[in-house]
């Protein structure tokens, strides 16, 4: 009898997750939905000519019923016509991207380490810039994971002359990132809780540098592992600080620009939303498209390269930094939430094979 009660019972459980999942994503979907119809009624009230009349609406709205099952997907199609003046068939909606076609690409039990920094060397050896140390679990580490005492970790720190960043595990968008000078910096100024990761500041490429001196930037890298288990390169654009930003994080403040795989540079720069910001960058006032990036295809190579060893997930951001010399080292990875909106209105769409299939 208990038994059969446990059986029941748990089975209860497993519809009720189900019931929250459902209502989680229901919500989810929902504010997607409403923030994608109040940005593109400001559009709208910004732009001289209004692009979705009502005859493109319905176009779009009968686009996502045959694409993705439900007319209800519509607004982020709207304001990505709105952002590039027409509609693009192929186009996927951020939303679906973000809550149906990731989830199935990426499962959970491995999304979260994208955002364990202090993991990625264990992970990604030979290809991501090295720490010079790390705390996790109250412990501080040293890059192999040998645990040293606090003591030993401030000796280390303090016998450095050269400036270094400490970063939080499961940040986004630059938050919580630190700069200090290694022999000034206080471990007990840290906050207690919570591992850090801590690296050497690095020397980026002079092309880069040229571009903007004060934050490394990054190029943004998104590779999808294919059904035959190929990866292909998605897309590529940079991203850079501006304003004396320390990052270059679009959300924080910086801008982008796509770069196409042979290396051609789009001439206008975005800001996290895909609004142009211009054609000059604000600050050293570099002409985007006469960058010139002779070490791409290393780029494109580490990228390939590393998620072939990585099959466990299908999408992967990746944030590669050029070092002086142009070897391709990449800082972070992301495959929770891998930016999408902003890029795919821009020079999308990146998933027709998938949309059309």
């Amino acid at each position: 009898m208990s038994s059969l009660l446990s059986r029941i019972l748990y089975r209860a459980k497993l519809k009720l997750n189900d019931l929250n999942d459902s209502y989680n994503e229901y919500i989810s979907l929902r504010g997607s939905r409403e923030k994608a119809k109040q940005f593109w009624l400001q559009l709208r009230a910004e732009n001289d000519v209004t692009v979705v009349d009502r005859r493109l609406l319905k176009e779009i709205k009968g686009y996502c019923k045959s694409a993705f099952g439900n007319e209800s997907y519509w607004p982020w199609l709207a304001v990505y016509a709105e952002l590039t003046g027409e509609f693009k068939k192929g186009w996927m909606p951020d939303e679906y991207y973000r809550f149906k076609f990731l989830p199935r690409m990426n499962p959970e039990k491995f999304i979260g380490l994208s955002a364990q920094k202090t993991f990625d060397y264990k992970l990604f050896k030979d290809s991501i810039v090295e720490p010079l140390l790390f705390r996790s679990n109250g412990r501080y580490c040293m890059k192999d994971g040998r645990v040293i005492s606090k003591a030993e970790a401030a000796r280390l720190l303090s016998a450095l002359d050269e400036e270094i960043i400490i970063k939080p595990d499961s940040s986004h968008g630059g938050e919580g990132i630190t700069f200090k000078q290694a022999g000034e910096l206080r471990l007990e100024e840290l906050p207690a809780d919570g591992d850090l990761l801590f690296q050497k500041v690095v020397k980026q490429h002079p092309e880069l540098n040229r571009l903007y001196p004060h934050s490394i930037n990054t190029f943004r890298v998104l590779t999808y592992m294919d059904p035959n288990g190929d990866i292909n390169i998605k897309f590529i654009y940079l991203r850079f600080g501006q304003g004396g930003n320390r990052v270059d994080n679009s959300s924080s403040g910086g801008g982008w620009i796509f770069v196409h795989l042979n290396g051609k540079v789009e001439p206008v720069a975005y800001d996290t939303d895909g609004i142009d910001i211009g054609t000059l960058h604000p600050d050293t006032g570099i002409e985007y498209a006469e960058l010139e990036f002779p070490f791409l295809q290393k780029v494109i190579t580490l990228c390939e390269k590393t998620h072939q060893t990585f099959p466990y997930l299908r999408i992967i951001a990746w944030d590669v930094f050029i070092k002086e010399n142009g070897e391709a080292k990449f800082i972070e990875w992301n495959a929770n939430y891998p930016g999408f909106l902003a890029v795919e209105a821009r020079f999308g769409p990146f998933f027709e094979e998938v949309v059309n299939a």
